[in-house]
Protein backbone atom coordinates (compact mmCIF):
# COMPACT_ATOMS: atom_id res chain seq x y z
CA UNK A 1 0.00 0.00 0.00
CA UNK A 2 2.70 2.45 1.35
CA UNK A 3 4.31 1.45 -2.32
CA UNK A 4 1.84 2.34 -4.13
CA UNK A 5 0.97 5.76 -2.56
CA UNK A 6 4.56 6.62 -3.10
CA UNK A 7 4.52 5.87 -6.52
CA UNK A 8 1.16 7.63 -6.99
CA UNK A 9 2.87 10.72 -5.39
CA UNK A 10 6.06 10.52 -7.31
CA UNK A 11 3.91 10.50 -10.83
CA UNK A 12 1.67 13.32 -9.77
CA UNK A 13 5.01 15.35 -8.60
CA UNK A 14 6.61 14.85 -11.87
CA UNK A 15 3.16 15.63 -13.66
CA UNK A 16 3.01 19.26 -11.94
CA UNK A 17 7.04 19.86 -12.76
CA UNK A 18 6.25 19.05 -16.18
CA UNK A 19 3.14 21.48 -15.69
CA UNK A 20 5.15 24.16 -14.38
CA UNK A 21 3.72 26.32 -11.73
CA UNK A 22 0.36 27.16 -11.84
CA UNK A 23 -0.07 30.14 -12.92
CA UNK A 24 -0.75 33.17 -10.76
CA UNK A 25 -2.65 36.83 -10.57
CA UNK A 26 -0.03 39.23 -12.64
CA UNK A 27 0.36 42.22 -10.75
CA UNK A 28 1.06 45.78 -12.47
CA UNK A 29 1.63 48.49 -10.27
CA UNK A 30 0.27 51.79 -12.08
CA UNK A 31 1.95 55.14 -10.45
CA UNK A 32 -0.56 58.28 -9.03
CA UNK A 33 0.74 61.39 -9.42
CA UNK A 34 -2.39 63.66 -9.79
CA UNK A 35 -4.64 64.60 -6.79
CA UNK A 36 -6.74 61.06 -6.02
CA UNK A 37 -9.80 62.49 -6.66
CA UNK A 38 -8.70 63.79 -10.53
CA UNK A 39 -10.66 62.90 -12.95
CA UNK A 40 -7.48 60.88 -14.54
CA UNK A 41 -7.00 58.87 -11.59
CA UNK A 42 -11.11 58.53 -10.99
CA UNK A 43 -12.22 58.42 -14.25
CA UNK A 44 -9.45 56.87 -16.38
CA UNK A 45 -6.86 54.89 -14.14
CA UNK A 46 -9.44 53.49 -11.73
CA UNK A 47 -11.83 52.66 -14.74
CA UNK A 48 -8.71 50.63 -16.36
CA UNK A 49 -7.89 49.24 -13.17
CA UNK A 50 -11.42 48.01 -12.31
CA UNK A 51 -12.05 46.58 -16.30
CA UNK A 52 -8.92 44.99 -15.97
CA UNK A 53 -9.32 42.41 -13.05
CA UNK A 54 -12.86 41.67 -14.16
CA UNK A 55 -11.91 40.69 -17.92
CA UNK A 56 -9.28 38.66 -17.05
CA UNK A 57 -11.21 37.34 -13.97
CA UNK A 58 -8.21 38.47 -12.03
CA UNK A 59 -5.64 37.02 -13.79
CA UNK A 60 -4.44 40.16 -13.94
CA UNK A 61 -4.71 42.97 -11.39
CA UNK A 62 -3.53 46.83 -11.14
CA UNK A 63 -2.22 48.17 -8.04
CA UNK A 64 -1.61 51.78 -7.18
CA UNK A 65 0.81 52.82 -4.78
CA UNK A 66 0.48 54.28 -1.29
CA UNK A 67 2.37 57.46 -2.57
CA UNK A 68 4.03 58.69 -5.54
CA UNK A 69 6.66 56.95 -6.93
CA UNK A 70 7.80 59.69 -9.34
CA UNK A 71 6.89 62.55 -10.52
CA UNK A 72 4.75 62.96 -13.87
CA UNK A 73 7.34 64.36 -16.09
CA UNK A 74 8.88 61.03 -15.08
CA UNK A 75 5.97 58.43 -15.98
CA UNK A 76 7.92 56.91 -18.78
CA UNK A 77 11.23 56.88 -17.52
CA UNK A 78 10.26 55.03 -14.53
CA UNK A 79 8.07 52.58 -16.79
CA UNK A 80 11.32 51.65 -18.37
CA UNK A 81 13.65 51.28 -15.31
CA UNK A 82 10.65 48.93 -13.72
CA UNK A 83 9.70 50.92 -11.21
CA UNK A 84 6.02 51.27 -12.04
CA UNK A 85 4.70 48.84 -14.62
CA UNK A 86 1.88 51.01 -16.14
CA UNK A 87 1.42 55.09 -16.87
CA UNK A 88 0.08 57.69 -17.79
CA UNK A 89 1.37 60.90 -18.69
CA UNK A 90 1.44 64.34 -20.52
CA UNK A 91 3.11 63.85 -23.96
CA UNK A 92 4.46 67.26 -23.72
CA UNK A 93 7.11 66.45 -21.47
CA UNK A 94 8.63 64.25 -24.06
CA UNK A 95 8.23 66.51 -27.30
CA UNK A 96 11.42 65.60 -28.74
CA UNK A 97 10.38 61.79 -29.33
CA UNK A 98 6.79 62.22 -29.14
CA UNK A 99 5.63 64.51 -31.71
CA UNK A 100 2.45 63.63 -33.89
CA UNK A 101 -0.20 63.58 -30.90
CA UNK A 102 0.02 67.62 -30.28
CA UNK A 103 -2.57 68.36 -33.33
CA UNK A 104 -4.63 68.12 -30.08
CA UNK A 105 -2.99 70.34 -28.18
CA UNK A 106 -3.39 73.33 -31.44
CA UNK A 107 -6.38 75.65 -30.46
CA UNK A 108 -9.61 75.82 -32.15
CA UNK A 109 -9.29 71.67 -31.61
CA UNK A 110 -11.89 70.04 -29.17
CA UNK A 111 -15.65 69.95 -28.81
CA UNK A 112 -15.16 68.29 -25.41
CA UNK A 113 -13.02 65.49 -23.48
CA UNK A 114 -15.26 63.29 -24.28
CA UNK A 115 -14.80 63.69 -28.37
CA UNK A 116 -11.28 65.10 -28.10
CA UNK A 117 -10.04 61.91 -26.30
CA UNK A 118 -11.74 59.41 -28.55
CA UNK A 119 -10.60 61.55 -31.85
CA UNK A 120 -7.12 61.65 -30.82
CA UNK A 121 -6.86 57.87 -29.91
CA UNK A 122 -8.58 57.19 -33.41
CA UNK A 123 -5.87 59.18 -35.13
CA UNK A 124 -2.97 57.94 -33.06
CA UNK A 125 -4.24 54.27 -33.64
CA UNK A 126 -5.00 54.96 -37.94
CA UNK A 127 -1.72 57.00 -38.41
CA UNK A 128 0.57 57.37 -35.76
CA UNK A 129 1.00 54.01 -34.10
CA UNK A 130 2.89 52.46 -36.61
CA UNK A 131 5.85 55.50 -36.36
CA UNK A 132 6.44 54.07 -33.21
CA UNK A 133 7.20 57.41 -30.80
CA UNK A 134 6.10 55.57 -27.86
CA UNK A 135 8.25 52.48 -28.67
CA UNK A 136 9.04 49.90 -25.87
CA UNK A 137 5.52 51.00 -24.31
CA UNK A 138 1.66 49.44 -25.34
CA UNK A 139 -0.67 52.18 -25.48
CA UNK A 140 -3.78 51.21 -25.01
CA UNK A 141 -5.78 54.76 -24.95
CA UNK A 142 -5.58 58.78 -24.91
CA UNK A 143 -7.06 60.92 -22.15
CA UNK A 144 -7.73 64.99 -23.14
CA UNK A 145 -9.22 67.45 -20.72
CA UNK A 146 -12.07 69.91 -22.38
CA UNK A 147 -9.89 72.05 -23.71
CA UNK A 148 -8.34 75.17 -22.02
CA UNK A 149 -9.92 78.57 -21.53
CA UNK A 150 -8.47 81.65 -20.03
CA UNK A 151 -9.08 82.39 -16.27
CA UNK A 152 -7.75 85.05 -14.35
CA UNK A 153 -8.35 87.35 -11.20
CA UNK A 154 -7.13 90.86 -12.74
CA UNK A 155 -9.60 91.74 -15.79
CA UNK A 156 -12.37 90.34 -18.35
CA UNK A 157 -10.47 89.31 -21.65
CA UNK A 158 -12.84 90.44 -24.34
CA UNK A 159 -9.44 91.60 -26.72
CA UNK A 160 -6.20 89.93 -27.59
CA UNK A 161 -4.70 93.26 -26.32
CA UNK A 162 -6.24 92.42 -22.82
CA UNK A 163 -4.04 89.64 -22.80
CA UNK A 164 -0.49 91.96 -23.17
CA UNK A 165 1.63 91.65 -20.26
CA UNK A 166 -0.21 89.21 -18.19
CA UNK A 167 1.14 87.07 -16.44
CA UNK A 168 -0.32 83.55 -17.14
CA UNK A 169 0.02 79.99 -15.85
CA UNK A 170 0.38 77.50 -18.60
CA UNK A 171 1.94 74.08 -19.75
CA UNK A 172 5.18 73.51 -21.51
CA UNK A 173 5.08 73.48 -25.44
CA UNK A 174 2.00 74.73 -27.38
CA UNK A 175 0.23 75.95 -24.44
CA UNK A 176 2.74 78.35 -23.62
CA UNK A 177 3.64 79.37 -27.38
CA UNK A 178 -0.15 80.45 -28.28
CA UNK A 179 0.29 82.74 -24.90
CA UNK A 180 3.63 84.32 -25.91
CA UNK A 181 1.84 84.85 -29.85
CA UNK A 182 -1.26 86.89 -28.22
CA UNK A 183 1.30 89.18 -26.01
CA UNK A 184 0.76 87.44 -22.63
CA UNK A 185 3.71 86.48 -20.46
CA UNK A 186 3.38 83.00 -19.82
CA UNK A 187 4.79 81.57 -16.67
CA UNK A 188 5.35 77.10 -17.02
CA UNK A 189 4.42 74.87 -14.04
CA UNK A 190 3.97 71.52 -13.76
CA UNK A 191 0.29 70.91 -12.44
CA UNK A 192 1.34 70.62 -8.72
CA UNK A 193 2.25 74.16 -8.63
CA UNK A 194 -0.66 75.52 -9.89
CA UNK A 195 -1.94 76.15 -6.36
CA UNK A 196 1.16 77.85 -5.43
CA UNK A 197 1.49 80.13 -7.90
CA UNK A 198 -2.51 81.23 -8.12
CA UNK A 199 -2.92 81.17 -4.50
CA UNK A 200 0.18 83.95 -3.98
CA UNK A 201 -0.31 85.75 -6.83
CA UNK A 202 2.51 84.61 -8.56
CA UNK A 203 0.55 84.56 -11.96
CA UNK A 204 -2.60 86.46 -12.59
CA UNK A 205 -4.64 83.54 -13.86
CA UNK A 206 -4.17 80.53 -16.04
CA UNK A 207 -4.50 78.91 -18.92
CA UNK A 208 -5.95 75.04 -18.45
CA UNK A 209 -9.39 73.19 -19.07
CA UNK A 210 -11.71 74.69 -16.70
CA UNK A 211 -11.66 71.13 -14.00
CA UNK A 212 -8.43 72.88 -13.06
CA UNK A 213 -9.98 75.47 -10.69
CA UNK A 214 -12.07 72.52 -8.84
CA UNK A 215 -9.14 69.61 -9.06
CA UNK A 216 -6.62 72.20 -7.49
CA UNK A 217 -8.47 74.07 -5.12
CA UNK A 218 -7.75 78.32 -6.41
CA UNK A 219 -11.74 78.89 -7.31
CA UNK A 220 -11.81 81.18 -4.91
CA UNK A 221 -8.86 83.15 -6.57
CA UNK A 222 -10.45 83.53 -9.53
CA UNK A 223 -12.96 86.36 -10.96
CA UNK A 224 -12.91 86.17 -14.72
CA UNK A 225 -13.37 83.15 -17.61
CA UNK A 226 -13.62 83.63 -21.29
CA UNK A 227 -14.50 80.76 -23.32
CA UNK A 228 -12.59 80.37 -26.87
CA UNK A 229 -14.65 78.47 -29.14
CA UNK A 230 -13.27 75.22 -29.81
CA UNK A 231 -10.83 76.42 -27.21
CA UNK A 232 -6.95 77.21 -26.94
CA UNK A 233 -6.34 74.04 -27.36
CA UNK A 234 -5.74 70.74 -24.91
CA UNK A 235 -3.23 68.21 -23.56
CA UNK A 236 -2.56 64.75 -24.51
CA UNK A 237 -2.00 61.60 -22.16
CA UNK A 238 -1.71 58.26 -22.82
CA UNK A 239 -2.21 55.44 -20.77
CA UNK A 240 0.77 52.82 -21.26
CA UNK A 241 2.21 49.19 -20.06
CA UNK A 242 5.85 48.32 -20.27
CA UNK A 243 5.78 45.63 -23.47
CA UNK A 244 7.73 43.43 -21.05
CA UNK A 245 4.50 43.67 -18.60
CA UNK A 246 2.43 43.52 -21.40
CA UNK A 247 4.08 40.46 -23.11
CA UNK A 248 3.86 38.74 -19.84
CA UNK A 249 0.35 37.84 -20.35
CA UNK A 250 -1.33 35.03 -22.20
CA UNK A 251 -2.88 36.21 -25.54
CA UNK A 252 -6.49 36.01 -24.53
CA UNK A 253 -5.60 38.39 -21.58
CA UNK A 254 -4.30 40.88 -24.15
CA UNK A 255 -6.88 40.63 -26.29
CA UNK A 256 -9.59 40.60 -23.68
CA UNK A 257 -7.83 44.19 -22.02
CA UNK A 258 -7.82 45.56 -25.34
CA UNK A 259 -11.57 45.04 -25.80
CA UNK A 260 -12.22 47.49 -22.85
CA UNK A 261 -9.27 49.90 -23.97
CA UNK A 262 -9.11 52.14 -26.81
CA UNK A 263 -12.40 53.73 -27.87
CA UNK A 264 -14.26 52.66 -24.44
CA UNK A 265 -11.61 54.19 -21.98
CA UNK A 266 -10.62 57.03 -24.08
CA UNK A 267 -14.11 57.87 -23.97
CA UNK A 268 -14.76 56.64 -20.23
CA UNK A 269 -11.83 59.32 -19.42
CA UNK A 270 -13.39 62.25 -21.45
CA UNK A 271 -16.29 61.81 -20.00
CA UNK A 272 -14.67 62.30 -16.39
CA UNK A 273 -13.25 65.26 -17.32
CA UNK A 274 -16.43 66.80 -18.94
CA UNK A 275 -18.08 65.95 -15.88
CA UNK A 276 -15.46 66.87 -13.24
CA UNK A 277 -15.78 70.60 -15.38
CA UNK A 278 -18.89 70.76 -15.15
CA UNK A 279 -19.01 70.23 -11.27
CA UNK A 280 -16.15 73.04 -11.46
CA UNK A 281 -17.80 75.79 -13.72
CA UNK A 282 -20.98 75.33 -11.27
CA UNK A 283 -18.55 76.24 -8.34
CA UNK A 284 -16.83 79.24 -9.75
CA UNK A 285 -20.32 80.73 -10.46
CA UNK A 286 -21.36 79.79 -7.17
CA UNK A 287 -18.60 81.99 -6.14
CA UNK A 288 -18.45 84.85 -8.09
CA UNK A 289 -16.76 84.04 -11.76
CA UNK A 290 -17.81 85.96 -14.10
CA UNK A 291 -18.02 83.76 -17.46
CA UNK A 292 -18.32 84.94 -20.92
CA UNK A 293 -17.61 84.09 -24.45
CA UNK A 294 -14.82 85.72 -26.21
CA UNK A 295 -16.40 87.95 -28.91
CA UNK A 296 -16.02 87.42 -32.40
CA UNK A 297 -13.10 90.09 -33.33
CA UNK A 298 -11.16 88.71 -30.85
CA UNK A 299 -11.10 85.00 -32.17
CA UNK A 300 -10.60 86.28 -36.00
CA UNK A 301 -7.62 88.37 -34.31
CA UNK A 302 -6.74 84.67 -32.33
CA UNK A 303 -7.07 82.55 -35.83
CA UNK A 304 -4.42 85.04 -37.26
CA UNK A 305 -2.15 85.39 -34.98
CA UNK A 306 -2.06 81.49 -33.63
CA UNK A 307 -2.14 80.20 -37.44
CA UNK A 308 1.59 79.84 -37.51
CA UNK A 309 0.84 76.79 -34.88
CA UNK A 310 -0.56 75.06 -37.44
CA UNK A 311 2.11 75.32 -39.68
CA UNK A 312 4.77 74.18 -37.07
CA UNK A 313 2.62 71.31 -36.36
CA UNK A 314 2.56 70.31 -39.91
CA UNK A 315 6.30 70.15 -40.56
CA UNK A 316 6.72 68.94 -37.52
CA UNK A 317 4.48 65.80 -38.23
CA UNK A 318 6.80 65.72 -41.71
CA UNK A 319 9.53 64.54 -39.95
CA UNK A 320 8.05 62.00 -38.80
CA UNK A 321 6.74 61.13 -42.66
CA UNK A 322 3.42 62.13 -41.77
CA UNK A 323 0.66 64.31 -43.53
CA UNK A 324 -0.15 67.38 -41.15
CA UNK A 325 -2.90 68.21 -42.79
CA UNK A 326 -4.21 64.76 -43.52
CA UNK A 327 -3.87 64.14 -39.72
CA UNK A 328 -5.69 67.59 -38.27
CA UNK A 329 -8.73 66.66 -40.88
CA UNK A 330 -8.92 62.82 -39.73
CA UNK A 331 -8.86 63.73 -36.40
CA UNK A 332 -11.57 66.84 -36.72
CA UNK A 333 -13.76 64.65 -38.62
CA UNK A 334 -13.55 62.10 -35.98
CA UNK A 335 -13.70 65.01 -32.87
CA UNK A 336 -16.54 67.43 -34.74
CA UNK A 337 -19.24 64.84 -36.19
Amino acid sequence: MNKIFAIALLSSTAALMLAGPASAAEKWMFDVWLPLKHPIKTGFQDVFAADVKRVTSGRVTIEFPASRLAPGSKQWESVEKGITDAATFYTGWHRNRIRLPALAHLPFMVPNAEKASVAIWRTYAKMFRVKGEMKGLKVLAFVTHNGSQIANSKRPISSVGDLKGMKIRSSAGEAKLSLTLMGANPVVTSGAKIFEYISKGVVDGLQDGMHAPLAFKITRYLKYVTNIPGSMGTITFPLVVGMKKWNGISKADQTAIEGISGDKLSAAGGIAFDRFTDRSIALMKKEGVKFQNAPPAMVANMRKLLAPMREAYIKSAATRGIDGNAAIAYYRSQAFN
